[in-house]
């Protein structure tokens, strides 16, 4: 018989969007949080929920300038003093993070009641300083330590960043070139095809209560370069960029079965943490073999499955991390999902329509799972994301409990090999994956492109103005063709041949 002691559930989940477009009376960050606390304990059945915790983990938040945002929440809500109190580091992949590890402490036996919480309000903030508004949000000096510890490079390297890879804006756009080429499909024929993948999420979105924005769009509202449409990084316009500046909260509580049922919560109101896995991708981009794929991925997504003992065709629905096309369309390949699969690859809306709440949008997601479950409709899996493509988490929820207590597999780290890099290549080399980056005055900055020398070296260059005009008005498949490298003084040069 199972021992449901060390079965992880997740038992509450609690969503919070703020509408009120007033500065000086919208929650702060901390309000928002109990918010959402209170409300993942409501759905658990009782507040008393809050009162049992043993464990206050707080995702961490943009929008939050405290030294203990876990011990401020814990506070609020009427934690027990002396429980463990954390906030976590940055990345998409940090809710799931966090659920994986709670359902490690249960495994052990532990008997935890652990609280997973995050919030931002970034839209308040950007409404405050344009109207010239101090905020009084609760501060304290100092930064927390931040579990797991924040990444010094945040996953970029010099090379990267002196030629503007550190926006996510780019990074994803610049992945989608290598997707097309991948696909083998012309720009037109592509941009058809993300504006009809992201089409789905924004449906979804629409439908769901708590997202940012309510507006319906189709395919090709979604990839037509407007006045309010403006390009952001080919091919991406607007509106296939996450959105950050939003008022959101969202929370979940984590539990062995067995306290749960000791609580009076049925078997058919909880999501059983099936499978969990995580992994790391070869660290930069610029240094993967493949800068469409994600093989980390693909072993997180297969360990996770193996742990929860259910095949991919027992999956009913996905939550892929949504911040950009090219973050759905890598998850999706690497989860085996085919195109025209009639089965929903979100449950919340993606980043860039249902809001992109900094690092805990998928504190969302799990909700929405949890939700899904107890609908009756099958077994749901999360991803979580993290940096570019660079950190992954992946879930698996489930209405049936296992057999036996999952035996997670080894995390799974693919950082290194990587291929080297030349900062200083020169010669001919041959484009990997590029993308042209636009202002807010909508013009077009110089190209960048990764490229491989024919020493099987990796570079990166920022195109020269002929090269640019090409990259932006092309319509054909450019990866793989031949340009010029030449060292500058701090970036490279790419030319024509």
């Amino acid at each position: 018989m199972t021992d449901l002691a060390r079965v992880p559930v997740v038992v509450g989940g609690g969503q919070f969007t703020n509408r009120n477009g007033d500065p000086e009376t919208s929650p702060d960050p901390f309000e928002l949080m109990t918010e959402a606390a209170g409300r993942a304990a409501a759905s658990a059945g009782s507040r008393d929920w809050l009162a049992r915790l043993t464990h206050c983990w707080t995702v961490h938040s943009l929008s939050v300038r405290h030294a203990d945002p876990a011990g401020e929440v814990a506070r609020r809500i009427g934690a027990p003093d002396g429980i463990e109190r954390r906030c976590s580091g940055m990345g998409g992949n940090i809710p799931q993070w966090l659920v994986n590890r709670a359902a490690e402490l249960v495994r052990s036996g532990a008997r935890p009641v652990v609280l997973i919480v995050g919030a931002e309000a970034l839209a308040t903030r950007r409404r405050a300083k344009k109207a010239g508004i101090k905020l009084n949000w609760p501060s304290s000096d100092g930064w927390p330590d931040m579990w797991p510890p924040l990444e010094p490079d945040m996953g970029v390297n010099p090379l990267e960043d002196a030629h503007g890879l550190r926006q996510a804006t780019t990074v994803y756009a610049l992945i989608e070139s290598a997707i097309a080429h991948g696909a083998g499909e012309d720009r037109m024929t592509h941009n058809r095809a993300i504006g009809e993948l992201m089409a789905g999420l924004n449906e979804v979105a629409v439908a769901n209560p708590y997202s940012w924005f309510s507006e319906r769009r189709d395919a090709a509202d979604l990839v037509t370069v407007t006045g309010d449409n403006r390009m952001i990084a080919t091919p991406y316009p607007k509106y296939l960029n996450a959105v950050m500046d939003v008022d959101m909260s969202a929370a979940v509580i984590v539990t062995d079965a067995e306290t749960a049922r000791e609580s009076g919560i049925g078997p058919d109101a909880v999501a059983y943490v099936r499978g969990w896995s995580d992994a790391s991708e070869v660290w930069y981009l610029s240094q993967r073999a493949e800068v469409h794929r994600s093989p980390a991925l693909e072993s997180c997504f297969s360990s996770a499955l193996g742990t929860a003992r259910v095949g991919p065709d027992e999956i009913s629905a996905f939550d892929l991390y949504a911040c950009f096309p090219s973050s759905v369309e890598v998850s999706r390949d690497a989860f085996r999902v085919a195109q025209g699969d009639t089965r929903p690859l979100t449950l919340t809306g993606g980043l860039p329509y249902h809001g992109g709440p900094g690092s805990n949008y998928v504190t969302h997601a799990v909700c929405n799972a949890l939700e899904h479950v107890r609908s009756g409709a099958g077994n749901a899996l999360v991803h979580g994301n993290g940096y570019y493509l660079t950190k992954h988490a992946v879930g698996v929820y489930s209405a049936e409990a296992p057999d036996s207590v999952p035996e997670p597999a080894e995390t799974k780290d693919l950082r290194t090999p990587t291929l080297t890099l030349e900062p200083d290549a020169s010669g001919p080399a041959r484009i990997v994956a590029w993308t042209v980056p636009y202002g807010r005055d909508r013009q077009a900055g110089p190209g960048i492109i990764i490229a491989e020398t024919r020493r099987g070296t990796r570079t990166i260059a920022l195109a020269d103005t002929e090269l640019t005009e090409l990259l932006a008005r092309s319509d054909r498949d450019l990866v793989g063709e031949t340009i010029e490298i030449r060292p500058g003084e701090k970036t490279n040069v790419a030319t024509s041949p």
